[in-house]
């Protein structure tokens, strides 16, 4: 196969827009033990005839791309990812001063042995706040850029938008991530904060309590790493939990 393949991209969001970006893209097939080798500008050629300069399902446009791969290189499996930024305008939560926020995305699409299966995986940054500190401190308590890593499989004929995990993530920890905050909405940012402390093993209880309920409805699988970047240390704090299926 091959990867590292840069193409501009559009991916359809949850509002009807879509998202320009560069798809960062690894595809692969099988080689029987009767053939040398495959031509490789075919993977080239199917990825820019599915990603180029369209609006794409993303989800939709992988399945093409994998039935093309088995067909044009005569594969039994094939494996297409495509990594890309995700960009929403997001609000102050006072002045309501808009700015971009990205999301490193990563959509997956394999066939193995006549079965297809797709993940999805999505980073979305918020912060942290220490419980701990918190209670022993007299005023203030160490706080921190923190990351939540949600892999999960995608069940056929579902959606799963990439701002519905998003929400998720950002609703269980401290406070959302926000890059533009005037002084009326730093004050409320860090307000909000104090009031939603949170260690990173709860942060992780309590993405899995959410994402049970889409088990078996909008997802199949899931895994979570919440890694919360400590602000008085010189390592992480890190937890994983999982839905006890495939996935680890």
């Amino acid at each position: 196969g091959i990867r590292k393949v840069l193409l501009p991209c559009k991916v359809e969001r949850k509002d009807g827009t879509f998202n320009d970006c560069v798809a960062n893209i690894s595809v692969y097939s099988d080689l029987n033990k009767h053939t040398k080798g495959v031509n490789m500008s075919r993977y080239r050629i199917i990825l820019e005839d599915t990603f180029v300069n369209k609006n794409v399902n993303l989800r939709e446009a992988i399945r093409a791309a994998l039935g093309e791969v088995k067909e044009k290189l005569q594969a039994n499996d094939a494996y297409l990812k495509v990594s890309f930024d995700y960009f929403l305008t997001r609000l102050a939560p006072v002045t309501k001063i808009p700015s971009l926020q990205n999301y490193r995305c990563t959509l997956e699409g394999r066939i193995i042995d006549g079965r297809e299966r797709y993940y999805m995986t999505v980073k979305v940054p918020y912060t942290s706040l220490c419980p701990c500190s918190k209670k022993i401190s007299e005023y203030n308590a160490h706080n921190q850029r923190s990351f939540g890593d949600v892999i999960v499989e995608l069940k056929d004929g579902e959606i799963c938008w990439i701002e519905d995990i998003i929400e998720l993530v950002e609703k269980s920890g401290a406070a959302p991530i926000i890059n533009i905050l005037k002084r009326p909405d730093e004050k409320w940012q860090t307000e909000l904060m104090f009031e939603n402390p949170v260690f990173v093993e709860d942060m992780a209880r309590k993405m899995a309590e959410l994402l049970d309920k889409w088990l078996d409805n909008k997802i199949l699988d899931y895994v979570f790493i919440a890694n919360h970047e400590e602000s008085i240390h010189m390592h992480d704090a890190v937890s994983v939990i999982n839905a006890g299926r495939d996935l680890k």
